[in-house]
């Protein structure tokens, strides 16, 4: 079915969120500077997203946007990164991708779900699509 913008924004924000703390779980086990450096500018980018996403927020009067502690502890996700022995790049890559891809394919049903009612955040969902493919096709070197 549809969801309401209400919906889609407080997905959007948790999805950008959810990328954060994956990168923060994993960015201390990065030994190559040149790949810890990647990493750390998606990171750059995601806080830009989050930012500008909580202006959609505003607009809504979406509250409660910030994920649970326990949520953000208990995800696959994190305990994956968190239990990791192989720090080779090859391994980092993979984990990032597969967050990137799982973020990816719910961006990708939030704007399919959606009456596009709103023009400006049919766009900025679009973006956020386009850094994520973009995210991959930087880390894709490393696999």
């Amino acid at each position: 079915g549809l969801m309401s913008e209400k919906e889609i924004i407080l997905k959007m924000y948790q999805n950008v969120d959810m990328g954060i703390v994956g990168i923060d779980a994993v960015i201390h086990q990065v030994q190559n500077k040149k790949l810890r450096k990647l990493i750390q500018s998606q990171r750059k980018e995601y806080e830009l997203l989050k930012k500008n996403i909580k202006k959609f927020c505003k607009k809504y009067k979406v509250e409660d946007v910030e994920l649970g502690s326990f949520v953000k502890l208990n995800s696959n996700l994190m305990v994956g990164m968190k239990t990791f022995m192989d720090k080779s790049d090859n391994k980092i890559a993979k984990l990032m991708m597969e967050g990137t891809n799982k973020g990816l394919i719910q961006l990708q049903e939030l704007l399919n779900h959606y009456n596009k009612h709103d023009r400006r955040l049919v766009k900025y969902l679009e973006q956020m699509i386009e850094i994520e493919h973009k995210n991959n096709n930087e880390l894709k070197v490393y696999l």
